[in-house]
């Protein structure tokens, strides 16, 4: 299914429900695309969750040069949009959103800036990575932005890093949808959001979940259990994985027992909204 936001077609796929107790809005990782998230989303249809998942920008089957986008934000500005669209066509249900990795930076820039969502849901967030560019090297990564912002490296992400599951690697790397850059306009307008976010951590007030991989070799565990302790959300819990990689959805041990943390939330806010609508 498609939708135009800022004269952009992006792509989505949906997992609807005749009678949905609530929806979920899944927003994915970087270089990844939303068919990666069918069997969470037939886990979350049979607990009673319409699911939807959009295909950012550059990513997927949508529009866009693969790992480039002008400016980082436009990323949570396309979630906007796309969140809308599904509350307009799930009236009076509670919408949750759920990111993880990069989508989870966008999720949370979404969530401050618009305020659409009524909780937010975060895996393996990736405000840092764990191979980021320093010192020399970031200068000159910045430096260049400037007279070759289109130019696209490789994301430094190993396939083998995103799950100990065998079989899920083998998939990730077989995926014709899945690429491995980013842009040096990527990158500088992302350093760009990420100061942003930082400053603006307390406007979070709806309730928050972060399911945190501990053996994460992608991204800053340490930085993301940090920045959720700044988030302002009364109900807000955090879980974690010690010995998951990346994927903890798509980890053999852990993916069941992060699923159900999950569901268990959903089901806490979605109790908690019902009765402070019936008081």
């Amino acid at each position: 299914m498609e939708f135009v936001t800022r004269g952009v077609t992006l792509h989505y796929r949906r997992w609807w429900l005749e009678e949905a107790s609530g929806v979920v809005v899944i927003s994915h990782g970087l270089g990844e695309h939303s068919g990666r998230y069918r069997e969470l989303a037939e886990e979350l249809n049979r607990a009673g969750y319409s699911v939807y998942a959009l295909d950012h920008y550059g990513h997927g089957l949508s529009e866009g040069k693969r790992g480039h986008i002008e400016d980082f934000a436009l990323y949570s500005e396309d979630l906007n949009e796309f969140v809308a669209l599904v509350r307009s066509g799930n009236p009076g249900l509670n919408l949750h959103l759920l990111g993880h990795s990069m989508g989870a930076v966008i999720a949370c820039g979404c969530a401050i800036r618009y305020k659409s969502v009524d909780s937010l849901n975060l895996s393996a967030p990736g405000f840092r990575g764990k191979s980021e560019p320093r010192g020399l090297l970031l200068w000159f990564a910045l430096f260049s932005a400037r007279w070759f912002p289109g130019l696209v490296l490789s994301s430094q992400i190993n396939s083998h890093w995103v799950s100990r599951d065998p079989e899920v690697v083998k998939n990730y790397i077989s995926d014709d949808l899945v690429h491995h850059g980013v842009s040096l306009r990527w990158f500088e307008t992302f350093l760009r959001e990420r100061e942003f976010l930082s400053s603006q951590l307390g406007r979070v007030t709806v309730p928050c979940l972060l399911l945190l991989p501990e053996s994460d070799r992608i991204v800053d565990a340490e930085l993301s259990r940090k920045w959720f302790g700044r988030m302002s959300s009364k109900n807000k819990q955090l879980h974690c994985f010690p010995r998951s990689y990346h994927e903890v959805f798509n980890e053999v041990e852990e993916g069941r027992l992060a699923r159900e943390l999950l569901l268990s939330h959903l089901n806490s806010v979605s109790a908690e909204r019902t009765a402070v609508t019936q008081g």
